[in-house]
């Protein structure tokens, strides 16, 4: 149980949570719901054939280093992706950008979280308060903070190694700070003051500002207008757009 308390502070989701579910639902296209997890990309493996060429997905994260093996596995097939419902947390920083061409229709959201880089950057006495909140004891917080710490600079090493590997701007995986910064005045006039912060770049900015091409977004401009936020239930979540960041070079 301490390493799943371990895992789940160091991924910012519940390492408890089972595999995603994967299903081929037409001669092109296979759907992927759940949490992604170890193991995840074999299962698409052994479902794909040479004329599979679309990936829909229904997902609130998982597992980041499995995320960046899907993602992988999809860049270099050259494949699709079209979001169901949500695609958050690592579906949406390492699965996403990977895809040839991206879809997200006009009942679906792009939710983008911290990121290995933002967490890495998290110092020690915060790392120790969140798993004392965890519940690890008292005398063994200073091993299990020096652990959590190097398993994040691990996965962040993994995650610039990942962004390179695929062309993408590490700006994307760092952007995210100043959001939540806005989103903490907004959240404090809105109903649901708990709400998790996600973030939302247009596809004008993923494509200018981070590399990420293909993308077609639907109605992601009404939806978020006027106040350029919109909230998910779904999620419990308060997705913000880009109006905290400045437009780039």
């Amino acid at each position: 149980m301490k390493r799943f308390i371990l895992m789940g502070i160091m991924t910012g989701i519940s390492m408890l949570a089972s595999a995603a579910e994967l299903s081929r639902v037409a001669s092109d296209t296979i759907a992927l719901g759940g949490a992604i997890a170890e193991g995840d990309v074999d299962k698409l493996r052994q479902l794909a054939t040479p004329g599979t060429t679309m990936l829909r997905i229904n997902s609130h994260g998982g597992d980041p280093q499995a995320a960046m093996l899907l993602g992988r596995y999809l860049r270099q097939r050259q494949w699709s992706l079209a979001i169901d419902t949500v695609c958050a947390g690592s579906c949406a920083l390492y699965v996403f950008p990977a895809a040839q061409r991206k879809s997200i229709p006009g009942t679906a959201v792009l939710a983008l979280q911290d990121t290995a880089f933002l967490r890495a950057q998290e110092g020690p006495q915060h790392m120790r308060r969140s798993l004392s909140e965890a519940g690890v004891p008292a005398d063994e917080l200073d091993r299990e903070t020096a652990a959590l710490a190097a398993q994040r600079a691990q996965v962040a090493a993994l995650e610039a190694a990942f962004a390179a590997e695929l062309g993408i701007a590490p700006a994307f995986y760092r952007d995210f700070r100043q959001v939540a910064a806005q989103a903490d005045s907004v959240r404090q006039r809105f109903p649901d003051q708990d709400a998790a912060i996600y973030w939302w770049p247009a596809a004008g900015r993923l494509q200018r500002c981070y590399g990420i091409a293909g993308v077609q977004e639907g109605p992601r401009a009404a939806r978020l207008a006027p106040d350029g936020y919109l909230y998910v239930p779904a999620l419990s979540a308060l997705v913000m757009g880009d109006q905290a960041l400045q437009d780039c070079p």
